[in-house]
């Protein structure tokens, strides 16, 4: 167990702040030059999770995208209202291994401009679009705190056809060993007979039955692992884009999608609770927590 952890790792509602088409499944059919022109959900969604977290009184990350913070600043106004913490999910959801390293530094430039302009001056964290902060441009993770950032909520280390680093670390670590250093905070995953097993948010959270949601939430936390839950506004709607996918993307974007309204009330009625914000705050207390340099690499794509 990581001894940075806490004995009771909490449950940390992560919220990203997007479009439904800014997923990476409707790029091909959505292409940034269309999205002006498509049906924006994001205040609906956002209605019904904030409603849902006031009626339980728990506090969430809300990783805003620079592009729904221009078009919509007075939403990113009420996440603050209500008491919530503001983060950053880029400006333009890019994938950050098809940029160079001052395409990603411009692109956070750009989010953290957008994000001032609707209130939000100084956001700790970041997370980069579809957990797209991997192995080939993990040194990048400088950047962001040249940018000013705090902590990084980037990295997944799960196998997956986009976006997998099995081998990236599971638990937090720091840039360096001063209090400003960025700290970087893994999502949580189960770990058994040496695969990483997901479960906390997004298509993971829609697909998987709530008891095996459970198991692997507890048998995480049980090595010291906090349930760091994420999610999306148009997860919360009962929108379905006629966009045309394939069976598999179908699945991934909008599979058992009415099932997670009903999960996310069901986790708000157990804590302990804290915000990333929060979280990171208290690893920065505690001791244990590593300090690893980021591989050099090329900025090549």
């Amino acid at each position: 167990m990581n001894p940075a952890a806490a004995a009771s790792p909490p449950t940390i509602i992560t919220i990203d702040v997007e479009e439904w088409f800014h997923g990476h499944n409707y790029l091909a059919q959505v292409p940034p030059q269309t999205w002006a022109d498509q049906t924006l959900r994001v205040e609906k969604g956002m209605a019904l999770s904030l409603d849902l977290l006031d009626r339980h009184g728990v506090k969430a990350t809300f990783f805003v995208l620079g592009w729904t913070a221009e078009r919509f600043p007075d939403l990113v106004r009420e996440i603050v209202r209500r008491g919530h913490e503001v983060g950053c999910h880029s400006y333009g959801h890019p994938e950050v291994f098809h940029l160079t390293k001052e395409e990603f530094r411009a692109d956070g430039e750009r989010a953290l401009a957008a994000l001032a302009r609707a209130g939000v001056e100084r956001p700790e964290g970041y997370r980069a679009p579809s957990f797209s902060l991997t192995p080939p441009v993990h040194h990048y993770l400088p950047v962001l705190q040249e940018l000013g950032f705090r902590y990084d909520c980037s990295l997944f280390p799960v196998r997956h056809p986009r976006y997998g680093q099995p081998g990236s670390p599971r638990t937090p670590f720091r840039l360096g060993p001063g209090p400003d250093d960025l700290l970087v905070i893994p999502m949580p995953t189960w770990r058994c007979l040496g695969v990483n097993f997901p479960f906390s948010g997004g298509g993971y959270l829609r697909l998987l039955p709530w008891p095996a949601f459970e198991f692997l939430r507890d048998r995480a936390r049980a090595q010291g692992v906090p349930s760091i839950v994420y999610l999306h506004p148009w997860e919360m709607d009962d929108f379905r884009p006629e966009a045309k996918l394939s069976p598999l993307q179908r699945l991934r974007s909008q599979g058992r999608q009415d099932t997670m309204p009903v999960k996310l009330d069901r986790i708000l009625r157990q804590g302990p609770f804290a915000t990333l914000a929060e979280h990171a705050r208290r690893l920065r207390e505690a001791p244990g927590v590593p300090v690893r340099l980021p591989a050099a690499a090329t900025d090549a794509a």
